[in-house]
């Protein structure tokens, strides 16, 4: 189509897991009858190695033009190694620097195309403000490109290196309050125009818990997390506190059913299912029936997941340490929040116990998502957004 046109660099895109892909890809789609939009991102579909197993060149997704740049050298073998240096008191800039370049995705011919032809687009949105193409990307194009950081608690939004992330670019478009608070506390960065955006939740009018229980061999109440299972999402934790909960309460026959890769190891232990990466619609089916969706990680800038299982009518239980979740869930008043393994057990009780309770929980969250994450609404705020790019450009 003829009209703006939009470049959206993000790290990886595609038929990726990821909630910061799902969403970049998401935006994407909801924004192309907008906009003359095309991607650039690497070749790489693995965030741990970077390795390039897709082909460089041009490439289309849905529809869209996607520029795919080679990742020169996947992630550093002793990248702990530069984290450390980066991390330590006394570091300097160029250990910051060089903990961004082994990080990766390492990818000059992206920054290189943002250096020649950045300024043919009216719009540049960046996702994600951790990774090397957003780091190096947003001072090519201050001038026209919005951020959408991604951001939570954790020690690299510390480095010096992010300041100019969060005080370059034109706007930002933040996932939640929360989010948006821990960002003005830690770089006084309010004059930045910003808006909370967010994303859209479509929930499928065909949603089945007995298809999935039958597809997949489920009885009885479960739990449910969707997602990575790995350290940082607080699997460890979500499998400790589950098993201790079984092992001091054997009445509650309570199935813990995880759906997602797995980066670690999932304990072989009575009640905890891993059924793998799933189908859309299958997912849906699960979240369904659940007796409760449980997200345990601490850092989240938002959990399209979480959204997901409110839109469906579920309650959601979330560790209280992560202040966007518990924040989130308390405004939705959609869920419980818990310290440790003993709150974990009392609410997985009273939840079980009550199950009237979960549906009231559930019935809060899917008004709060239709109140606040609908795809007309982030439509629009990304479109006035934009035109306040495009204004103070032509100024």
């Amino acid at each position: 189509m003829s009209g703006p046109s939009l470049l959206v660099v993000v790290q990886r895109y595609g038929d990726v897991p990821g909630g910061a892909e799902a969403h970049a890809r998401s935006v994407v789609q909801r924004l192309s009858p907008h906009f003359a939009i095309e991607v650039a991102t690497t070749n790489s579909t693995d965030y741990l190695t970077w390795k390039g197993d897709l082909t460089a060149g041009l490439d289309r997704v849905d529809g869209v033009s996607v520029r795919r740049f080679p990742v020169e050298r996947p992630r550093a073998w002793n990248f702990k190694l530069y984290e450390r240096r980066a991390f330590r008191s006394g570091h300097t800039l160029e250990d910051e620097r060089a903990f961004i370049d082994a990080q990766g995705p390492y990818a000059p011919e992206l920054l290189d195309f943002l250096f020649k032809r950045g300024r043919e687009y009216d719009h540049v949105l960046f996702f994600t403000y951790i990774y090397y193409p957003t780091v190096l990307g947003i001072p090519l194009v201050p001038e026209r490109a919005v951020l959408v950081p991604t951001a939570h608690e954790e020690s690299a939004i510390g480095l010096a290196a992010y300041q100019p992330v969060f005080h370059a670019p034109r706007a930002i478009a933040y996932n939640t309050e929360e989010e948006r608070r821990m960002v003005w506390r830690r770089f006084r960065n309010e004059r930045v125009s910003n808006e909370i955006v967010g994303v859209g939740i479509d929930v499928p009018a065909d949603r089945n818990a007995a298809r999935f229980r039958e597809k997949h061999g489920i009885a009885g109440p479960y739990l449910l997390y969707v997602g990575r299972i790995g350290v940082s999402k607080g699997s460890r934790e979500l499998f400790a506190s589950y098993q201790s909960w079984r092992a001091s309460d054997p009445a509650h026959d309570v199935s813990l059913v995880l759906v997602g890769d797995a980066e670690i190891s999932v304990p072989r232990t009575s009640g905890i299912v891993h059924l793998g990466r799933l189908p859309e619609q299958d997912k849906w089916d699960a979240l369904a029936g659940c007796a409760a969706f449980v997200m345990p990680s601490l850092l989240e800038s938002l959990s399209l997941v979480t959204l997901e299982a409110w839109a469906a009518g579920r309650p959601v239980i979330v560790d209280a340490r992560s202040p966007v979740l518990a924040g989130m869930a308390r405004r939705a008043g959609a869920g419980l929040a818990y310290r440790g393994r003993a709150e974990f057990a009392e609410i997985c009780e009273l939840l079980l116990d009550r199950p009237e309770l979960g549906d009231r929980l559930g019935r809060s969250g899917a008004d709060f998502v239709g109140r606040t994450y609908t795809w007309p609404r982030v439509v629009e705020t990304y479109l006035d957004l934009f035109a306040e790019v495009r204004a103070r450009l032509a100024a």
